[in-house]
């Protein structure tokens, strides 16, 4: 969910372009050949050229929209490291829409080019056509939902629909990572607002290649655990290398939380989003790492369920089962 900055796609013109249809961890990963495992390492990248071997074929989404810069450079990334990818994403910016979906009505997507969809609703509408419809044919060994422009971590992630189109294709049964760059809330005033979060989306992209790799040598049965997802998140640290990678808890805390101006009992109330206070994040969470410039990987549970372990103090108090 890009909070600060997000690119304007525009809706695309109608004609031959359009469709005709209508339908409104093995370890730590060992990344240090990548990014490193401590400070002062340096980045090795990814080549972008074409790989040998049959690849995957991937379902690439987001929630900044189609032609947002972030998706693109994933996508090129991807496709030079030998995959197959098809990017079904949101015609603009769904930012905030979390797992929101379209009940009733129809929803419009369009053909952008071979492909490329852009679906007129939320990331986890695109999600949802694309399993059942655009990729129907050949469903998608893995989901990556993103880049992202700004990060997701912490209590954030509860709106976040970059998270929020991962989570509803594991939830389908479908491994799925989701990839942020973070944003340095100071630049958002410099001549080039927030070049550090630009200026890290290749070297975020090459990341991600390294990640589907490894998963894809070492998964043996599947690529991720059932219902897991990877939450990835690369900090804005432009072309430099981070300093580091690290797994991560799901902080509490907010990165990023808003501030609400109303002028009476009625009429509009202003909303502004600010950074958030990551000194109270908890040690070894997602919020704390990732603000000391270090790559967060965290698993999330697609299935939403707490488990035996948390309800059976619950059933003990709760004598009400029959």
């Amino acid at each position: 969910m890009n909070v600060m900055s997000k690119c304007c796609p525009v809706r695309p013109t109608t004609g031959d372009d359009r469709d005709g249809g209508r339908a409104r961890t093995r370890r730590i990963l060992s990344v240090a050949m990548l990014v490193g495992v401590g400070v002062g390492t340096c980045l090795v990248p990814v080549p972008l050229v074409a790989q040998p071997g049959p690849g995957l074929t991937i379902l690439l989404t987001n929630d900044d929209g189609f032609e947002a810069p972030g998706i693109t450079v994933v996508r090129d990334a991807l496709i030079a490291a030998g995959h197959r990818v098809t990017i079904v994403a949101p015609l603009d910016d769904r930012s905030g829409s979390a797992m929101s979906v379209t009940t009733s009505g129809t929803i419009d997507y369009y053909r952008q080019e071979e492909g490329v969809w852009a679906i007129d609703g939320t990331p986890a509408d695109a999600v949802t056509l694309a399993l059942v419809h655009v990729m129907r044919s050949g469903p998608p060994d893995l989901v990556v939902s993103g880049a992202d422009f700004g990060h997701n971590v912490g209590a954030n992630l509860l709106g976040s629909g970059t998270v929020g189109a991962a989570l509803t294709a594991a939830r389908a049964g479908v491994p799925a990572i989701a990839l942020s760059v973070a944003v340095d809330s100071g630049e958002r005033s410099h001549p080039t607002p927030f070049s550090s979060t630009t200026d890290a989306l290749a070297p975020a992209a090459a990341f991600l290649v390294e990640v589907v790799r490894q998963l894809a040598e070492t998964g043996g049965a599947g690529l991720l655990p059932p219902r897991a997802v990877l939450n990835v998140n690369y900090p804005a640290v432009g072309a430099d290398p981070p300093a580091g990678v690290r797994f991560a808890t799901v902080s509490s805390q907010r990165a990023f939380r808003q501030l609400y101006s109303v002028a009476g009992d009625t009429g509009p109330a202003r909303v502004e989003t600010v950074a958030a206070d990551a000194d109270r994040a908890e040690e070894g969470s997602d919020v704390a790492l990732l603000a000391s410039d270090l790559v967060t990987i965290s698993v999330l549970v697609g299935n939403w369920d707490a488990g035996q372990a948390a309800w059976e103090p619950l059933r003990a108090r709760l004598v009400i089962e029959r």
